[in-house]
């Protein structure tokens, strides 16, 4: 039961009074004190619908951010795929040029600027220089511009073309059918040598061992070689025997440049005498500071014939027409060696050291029977290819015979630098 106690009011009767009993059902409180829980409530979920809309803002933003993001990352892979398509058609262009350079017959080469269009975009080149640091080699500077869409790329590279008086060690041309091999005390190699050292030249270029213009002459030269021979012709090709086809410098070529050699005011002519044979015998013939030009000439088709004899050495050229050149004896030459002409061939023979460095060229102009060796090595030889012998021999050429000759001429194009220049 309730707690009824007295309470006086102000009339003074007293007033009942009741208290809640501990321990009863609070859903019985009185109204006023529902009312406020109603209102608590009413609070908490205002402040979930805060909350609520605030973390849908929050993902609705990094939506948006993810969106933007993405869509800037592929702008950007656009972006770069266009300019490395643009990077790509810049290197094309050095490329052509290289390639129209070393097809060129002007030294130093001359070329128009040039643009080619595809499909994908287009590359634009220029040669700002082209200058002739000898007369054997130049240097030429390329720019080239790639193009694709709103992107290019622009390179730029300096590239060196160097001639070779001689594309292998020996040069067969002409009617020749026949190349005899004798004993095994020869060497004809390829690589570049240092007359000096006679070693072989670190990081240069090697030529063939011997060239020849038919498939008919190759084949013939390496069936005439017996198994120990073939490994004493080495050169570029790394295979044994080294003997390789060769479209530079043809026989016409030859005989035009001995021509123009002989017509040289600096070259000292010899005649084969009357009775059909000039011999040489301890001679000096140029020194590799000072080169000579030497031409002896033969009678076409009178079968003459110049010996070297005794100890005969020199350096520079040494042109032979219409005669066949014989070495017995003790023999040196830097430089180039030229025999050209009807009835010729050049023969060794003899035990005696024989060394050429440099190049040998062989041309017959005739129509010798099958039995005549347009080279015939009988004896002790070394010949090596050698650049640095070949190029103190260009002082004697006449520049006229080299303009003639640069579009025969074997040629090596190196790059000596390359950079981007514009993005």
């Amino acid at each position: 039961m309730g707690d009824f106690r007295k309470r006086w009011s102000p009339t003074g009767k007293p007033v009942a009074h009741s208290t809640t009993p501990v321990g009863r059902n609070p859903e019985r409180m009185p109204p006023a004190k529902a009312g406020a829980r109603v209102e608590g409530l009413n609070g908490q979920r205002g402040m979930i619908l805060f909350t609520s809309l605030l973390v849908l803002s929050l993902l609705i933003t990094v939506g948006v951010g993810s969106r933007i993001m993405q869509t800037n990352d592929y702008k950007i892979s656009g972006n770069l795929r266009l300019s490395t398509d643009a990077f790509y058609l810049a290197e094309a262009g050095i490329e052509w040029s290289k390639r129209e350079i070393s097809v060129t017959s002007s030294h130093p080469p001359m070329l128009a600027n040039r643009a080619e269009s595809f499909s994908s975009g287009a590359f634009s080149v220029a040669f700002p220089s082209s200058t002739a640091v000898t007369l054997l080699s130049a240097k030429i500077v390329v720019r080239s511009t790639g193009r694709v869409g709103t992107s290019t790329h622009q390179l730029q590279a300096q590239l060196t073309k160097t001639y070779d008086l001689a594309d292998g060690a020996v040069g067969l041309r002409g009617s020749a059918t026949r190349v005899g091999f004798s004993g095994n005390s020869f060497l004809i190699s390829g690589a570049d040598h240092d007359p000096v050292t006679a070693a072989p030249v670190a990081g240069t270029r090697s030529r063939p061992a011997i060239t020849v213009s038919s498939d008919t002459l190759r084949n013939a030269l390496v069936a005439g070689l017996d198994a120990s021979q073939q490994s004493n012709i080495v050169g570029a090709g790394g295979a044994t025997p080294d003997i390789t086809k060769s479209s530079h410098i043809p026989g016409s070529a030859v005989t035009q440049f001995a021509d123009d050699l002989c017509s040289s005011a600096q070259a000292v002519p010899l005649v084969v005498p009357a009775d059909g044979t000039l011999s040489v015998e301890s001679q000096q013939w140029g020194t590799p500071s000072l080169p000579q030009l030497r031409c002896i000439e033969g009678l076409p088709g009178a079968g003459d014939t110049v010996r070297l004899g005794g100890n005969v050495s020199g350096a520079g050229v040494l042109v032979v027409k219409n005669a066949e050149l014989i070495a017995g004896g003790p023999f040196r030459w830097e430089g180039l060696i030229i025999v050209t002409g009807s009835n010729v061939g050049f023969t060794i023979l003899g035990s005696e050291t024989k060394d050429i460095y440099g190049a040998v060229m062989i041309n017959e102009t005739g129509t010798p029977g099958s039995a005549t060796a347009i080279f015939d090595i009988q004896g002790s030889m070394r010949l090596l290819f050698s650049r640095i012998a070949l190029g103190r021999i260009t002082a004697l050429i006449p520049t006229s015979a080299l303009n003639n000759a640069y579009g025969f001429l074997p040629s090596n194009l190196t790059q000596d630098y390359w950079r981007a220049v514009t993005f």
